[in-house]
């Protein structure tokens, strides 16, 4: 009778260990509810490692190509004068003829930062009735033209958010601008220098705003600007600068 209990609870002891064994290993895997019963989410942890190493390469680089189609007009004051907008500047002429054109642009290069560089060409026609201007006037009656090409290393960020509305990108080119004549405020100071203005550094500096629901299409306010660096290149110190606004379509 001893035997047979002691047997039984020894068969009844090596039953449960198991049993335990397997319920512990179902709570284990059971999944985090919510206060509303539905499985919690985890939410993994957000990655600042970028701003540690931003001027390393991202590892999934966003590299886009444009082009750019713009107008404006050309203008007698120096650069800063025209990131003025000729606010302030002496010269009673201040915007004499006109630019129309148009560029390419590709992305080779992203930053982690969200710094891109790439390059741009362009072309454009500048146009008008001032052969000189302004401090001395060379009017002409009939529209005079002058090709603007110019090819450079662009620099611009990825973008900055304004109330998940509107993205923000800042924009530079830097390189180089070959002309077929000068007209204008250039042509003076091709004449006052004694210089060549047919071939000069090309500075472009822009701002883009994109609608958040046209990520790809931008409104661009480019200044741009031909220099001589100070009699680097013939002889000048500065060319032409000029205020034009146009249409940046990304793809």
């Amino acid at each position: 009778m001893r035997s047979d209990l002691a047997i039984g609870i020894c068969a009844l002891a090596f039953g449960l260990i198991p049993t335990a064994r397997r319920s512990a290993d179902i709570v284990a895997h059971q999944p985090i509810l919510s206060a509303a019963g539905s499985p919690a989410a985890e939410s993994p942890a957000a990655d600042y490692s970028y701003l540690l190493t931003p001027f390393m390469l991202a590892s999934q680089p966003n590299l886009k190509q444009s082009v750019f189609g713009f107008g404006g007009r050309t203008n007698s004051g120096n650069l800063r004068d025209t990131f003025a907008f000729g606010a302030g500047a002496p010269q009673s002429i201040f915007y004499d003829n006109y630019i129309v054109g148009g560029a390419y642009q590709r992305d080779f290069f992203q930053f982690n930062s969200g710094v891109l560089i790439g390059a741009e060409v362009g072309l454009a026609d500048r146009f008008g009735n001032y052969k000189i201007c302004c401090d001395t006037i060379a009017y002409s009656k009939s529209v005079m033209h002058s090709a603007e090409l110019w090819g450079g290393v662009s620099f611009r960020h990825q973008g900055f958010a304004l109330f998940d509305t509107v993205r923000i990108s800042p924009g530079f080119v830097f390189g180089l601008s070959a002309i077929s004549n000068p007209i204008g405020q250039e042509g003076l100071r091709q004449i006052n220098n004694r210089g060549s203005a047919n071939v000069l550094f090309y500075l472009g500096f822009d701002v883009a705003f994109a609608l958040a629901d046209l990520p790809n299409t931008e409104l661009v306010l480019r200044i741009q600007h031909r220099s001589g660096a100070y009699g680097t290149l013939g002889g000048m110190k500065e060319g032409n600068n000029a205020n034009v606004i146009g249409i940046r379509q990304r793809f």
